[in-house]
C-alpha cells in the first residue's frame, strides 16, 4: 500500500540522467517517493489510498524560489515616484516606506498570500529574506506561521543589517541565529533556517565575521544580496580599496554555502572567485530589469561550473513568468539564441535550486527516497507535446494557470486550481487589510 499514486503522465523526472516517462506514474509514500516507473507496472505493484489520474497530463518536481521577500508584494502598485539611483530607491522608498512600516501581524498576513500564489504557480519551495528591523525579534516565527499554514516549504532568514544601528544588526543576528537552531533540530520539518546578511554597504566587516563563524558553528548556511547595484560596488572600492566579491573573500565570509543573489555587477574575474569558493548564485532578472540594475552574466557564471537558480524577489510571482524571462533576455542581451536552452531554465528552477540551498539530496527531482514535491501540469499547446519538446513546451507557453495539483511533502496542497490549506478569500482580505493599513502609515492611501 502506498498513500498516493499518481498515475498515466508524461514524468519529467529531472535526475541525472533526465529521463523522461510516459504513461509513467508516481508513487508516494508518506511524504517521500516510492517509486517512478511505467504506469502499469506501478499499477500491478502498488495499490494506493488516492489515485490521481494524470492522463494527458505532465507531472514535475515543484518549483524551487531561491530568493524571495514574501513581504514584498505590500509594494505592489505603490503610488510613489521612483527614484532613478538604486541607493536612493532603497534610501527613500523600500527601507521607510516598506521594512520599517511592516509588523509580525503584517508579515504573517501578506507571507500567507504570497505563498498561496507561489503555490499556484508551482512553487513548491521558498527560500525567504525578511526584512522587517521593527519587528524584531520573533518576526520569522510569524513568518514561519504562515508557510506552515499554507503548506509551503522554506528555507527563512531575516535580513540583518546595521542601517539602523549596531545593536539592530545584533537582533537580527540572533534572530536568526535563535530559528536555525530551533527549526534545523526538526526533524522531516518543512520550515527550516538560514543565516542572512543585508549586504557589504550595510554591513560591518566585523558583523559579517560574526555571521560567516555562527553559521560554521550552528550550519544553516548564508544568504545575502551581492553586487546588485553600481552604488554597492562603487562604495566598496571607495571604502576597502577592492570590489565587493574580493572584500568577501578576504573576510573569509565565502564558500558553498553562501547563496548570493543578484550578481548583477559581479565581473568576470570576480565569478572566477565566486566559482573556486562555490558560492551559489539566485538569479532575480525581472527585478534587476525593473530597477534598471542591469543583466547578470549568467552564461558566464554558468561556464565557470556555478550553480545558478531562479529568485523572484518576491515581486513577480510567477514561477513561469520567470523562467521565461531569464529564457529570453540573455539571448537577446548575447545576441545569441543558443545561450540557456530551456532544458538548462528548468534545471535552474528544479534540481539546480535544490543545490543553491544544499537540498538536492531531499527535493528538485523526482526520484526514489526524495521528498514528495510535485506538480501535475496540463498543457494546451498548439503543437503536439512529445519527450522531445517538452522542456520547451514548458518554458515557451505554460503559465500558472496550467498547474492543475500542487503537491509539497507527499500532501496535496492545491488540487483543480483549488488551495486546500487554507481559505483562499480570507487569506486575499487580510492581506489588503494589512497592506491598506502599511500603506495609511505612509499616508499614500
Amino acid at each position: 500500500m502506498v498513500d498516493v499514486l499518481v498515475e498515466g503522465g508524461t514524468i519529467l523526472t529531472m535526475d541525472r540522467s533526465g529521463r523522461i516517462i510516459e504513461d509513467g506514474a508516481v508513487a508516494i509514500e508518506g511524504k517521500r517517493v516510492a517509486a517512478v516507473g511505467k504506469a502499469d507496472e506501478l499499477k500491478k505493484k502498488y495499490k494506493a489510498d488516492r489515485v490521481i489520474d494524470a492522463t494527458g497530463r505532465i507531472v514535475t518536481p515543484g518549483f524551487i524560489c531561491t530568493h524571495c521577500h514574501t513581504h514584498g508584494q505590500a509594494s505592489v502598485g505603490m503610488p510613489v515616484k521612483i527614484p532613478p539611483n538604486f541607493y536612493e530607491v532603497l534610501r527613500d522608498w523600500w527601507w521607510p516606506m516598506l521594512e520599517d512600516q511592516l509588523t509580525r501581524e503584517d508579515v504573517h498576513a501578506i507571507s500567507r498570500f504570497s505563498c498561496m500564489e507561489m503555490v499556484k504557480s508551482g512553487i513548491t519551495c521558498v527560500v525567504d529574506d525578511m526584512e522587517a528591523p521593527n519587528a524584531l525579534p520573533g518576526v520569522l516565527e510569524s513568518e514561519a506561521k504562515a508557510f506552515l499554514e499554507t503548506r509551503m516549504r522554506g528555507v527563512l532568514g531575516f535580513e540583518a543589517t546595521e542601517r539602523i544601528s549596531e545593536e539592530n544588526g545584533e537582533l537580527g543576528i540572533q534572530e536568526n541565529l535563535s530559528f536555525v537552531k530551533k527549526w534545523n533540530k526538526i526533524s522531516d520539518t518543512r520550515v527550516r533556517g538560514m543565516h542572512c546578511v543585508h549586504t557589504v554597504f550595510t554591513c560591518s566587516p566585523e558583523m559579517l565575521r560574526r555571521v560567516r563563524g555562527l553559521a560554521d558553528e550552528h550550519g544553516g548556511g548564508i544568504q545575502l544580496h551581492l553586487e546588485e547595484s553600481v552604488y554597492e560596488v562603487d562604495y566598496c572600492k571607495k571604502r576597502y580599496g577592492k570590489l565587493p566579491v574580493e572584500h568577501l573573500r578576504d573576510l573569509g565570509f565565502l564558500g558553498p554555502d553562501v547563496l548570493a543573489a543578484q550578481c548583477v555587477q559581479t565581473t568576470e574575474e570576480e565569478i572566477r572567485i565566486l566559482a573556486e569558493k562555490g558560492v551559489k548564485v539566485s538569479h532575480n532578472l525581472q527585478t534587476n530589469l525593473e530597477i534598471g540594475a542591469g543583466v547578470a552574466l549568467v552564461p558566464k557564471m554558468l561556464e565557470a561550473g556555478m550553480t545558478v537558480t531562479i529568485g523572484n524577489d518576491g515581486l513577480f510571482l510567477d514561477m513561469f513568468e520567470n523562467m521565461r524571462s531569464v529564457f529570453l533576455v540573455h539571448k537577446g542581451h548575447l545576441r545569441d539564441p543558443s545561450v540557456l536552452p530551456p532544458e538548462k531554465v528548468l534545471e535552474m528552477a528544479t534540481i539546480d535550486g535544490a543545490r543553491g540551498i544544499g537540498l538536492e539530496k531531499e527535493i528538485g527531482s523526482l526520484e526514489v527516497g526524495k521528498k514528495a514535491d510535485l506538480l501535475v501540469l496540463r498543457l494546451v499547446n498548439p503543437t503536439p507535446v512529445n519527450p522531445g519538446n517538452l522542456h520547451s513546451q514548458i518554458v515557451y507557453l505554460a503559465r500558472p494557470d496550467n498547474v492543475e495539483t500542487t503537491i509539497i511533502d507527499g500532501e496535496e496542497v492545491m488540487e483543480n486550481r483549488r488551495i486546500l490549506t487554507v481559505d483562499e478569500a480570507e487569506v486575499k482580505e487580510k492581506c489588503l487589510e494589512a497592506c491598506i493599513g502599511l500603506w495609511k502609515r505612509n499616508k499614500i492611501v
